[in-house]
């Protein structure tokens, strides 16, 4: 860049579990010269007071979900098709050097669909990963169409290079979720417990289950087997809502039906500390595959949304199956022997430095000189 101007870099944010993943990237964006950062959202309007709160300009909205709509895959599909026509839009007028796409959303596909059509250079973050849902295939067509990677470890880096991703841009980074964990300030047990409307003076399980979306139709009833099962285990439990995608409302359904309290919405910090005190974490978020090990928390990873997916030894894998959880989620409580395995185990993702290897690469970088005109790499 010249010595005047600015590498002008574009991030797009659908849900909390990307913005929160982005945060310690744009707070190092923010107070380096070197960057411009623009930031887009796409999501509810909760999700915009958090950003607000945080001191983030938000150069623009695009509305992806209308009220009232289905949560089908059909109405995702047309959630995409609105986000992309405001973000061509919206990289007209902002003429970014650089957009920055993460993970498997769908807002961030449409970002790096966009960027690659009008030329402009994306970065992906945390490409290579296996899963289950649709969010297995959002993942790998978002990193075919970017040009530089930031996977999280060196299995999904690997990867990049067996779909034929150019080995010079590719960047093992770690997971900046797990800056975002570390850098959150630490809080009471009892002001926690009050947010949660919880006993503070007994453990609590955290329970967080999301649609798959090739089992919609199914997310309803697997949701309820889970629930059963925390009732029947007699821990005292708190959920945090789902995410937008097909099958939400049948999950929506069951929890407002439970005896569990549910919460819609946590900041990252926050969640940072209701994570750091639980007990176990239940459900099948990738949260517990990525996060929860940098706390030593026992995981109770529930079904097929994070299929593949590397996993930390803090993990125990059940089926949609209520005996199943209970005999899971009694080791993860009880079981000695496990515990102290789980105190012991490393998290692969990352060390909690993640956004600034990012930031110092793409400072490193001649993005001009990086080639749009992509060609698989034998």
């Amino acid at each position: 860049m010249g010595a005047n101007r600015k590498l002008r870099v574009v991030l797009v944010s659908e849900r909390r579990a990307d913005y929160s993943r982005l945060k310690p990237i744009m707070q190092l964006m923010k107070k380096d010269p070197f960057f411009d950062y623009k930031l887009i959202v796409t999501g509810k309007d909760s999700d915009i007071e958090f950003i607000k709160k945080d001191g983030f300009k938000i150069a623009s909205f695009i509305p992806m979900y209308k009220k009232d709509t289905p949560d089908s895959g059909a109405e995702m599909t047309r959630g995409y098709s609105r986000v992309m026509a405001g973000l061509a839009d919206s990289f007209e007028k902002l003429k970014p050097d650089l957009i920055f796409s993460g993970f498997d959303i769908g807002a961030n596909l449409c970002a790096a669909i966009v960027g690659a059509h009008m030329n402009i250079p994306v970065a992906h973050l945390m490409g290579g990963e296996v899963t289950g849902s649709i969010d297995e295939s959002i993942r790998h067509a978002m990193s075919k169409f970017s040009h530089i990677h930031f996977p999280a470890t060196k299995e999904s880096a690997r990867r990049l290079t067996k779909m034929g991703e150019d080995s010079r841009f590719i960047f093992i980074v770690g997971c900046p979720a797990i800056d975002a964990l570390l850098q959150a300030p630490v809080m009471e047990k009892n002001e926690i417990a009050k947010i949660l409307k919880i006993d503070p003076q007994k453990p609590y399980a955290l329970v967080i289950q999301h649609s798959v979306t090739t089992e919609a139709d199914l997310s309803g009833t697997q949701v309820e087997k889970t629930l059963q099962a925390v009732k029947e285990m007699g821990i005292q439990a708190v959920g945090i809502y789902p995410n937008n995608d097909a099958g939400t409302n049948k999950i929506i359904s069951v929890i407002r039906n439970s005896n569990i309290r549910f919460v819609k919405n946590l900041s990252p910090e926050v969640f940072s500390n209701v994570l750091r005190n639980c007990e176990v974490l239940i459900g099948n978020s990738s949260s517990g595959i990525r996060e929860a090990a940098t706390f030593h928390i026992p995981v109770v990873n529930i079904g097929t949304r994070q299929q593949g997916r590397e996993r930390p030894k803090n993990v125990i894998d059940a089926g949609y199956n209520k005996e199943e959880v209970k005999k899971a989620i009694k080791k993860a409580v009880y079981d000695k022997n496990f515990k102290k395995i789980v105190q012991k185990a490393k998290n692969p993702y990352g060390d909690g430095h993640s956004a600034a290897r990012i930031v110092k690469i793409l400072k490193e970088l001649n993005i001009k000189k990086i080639p749009l005109q992509k060609q698989f790499v034998d």
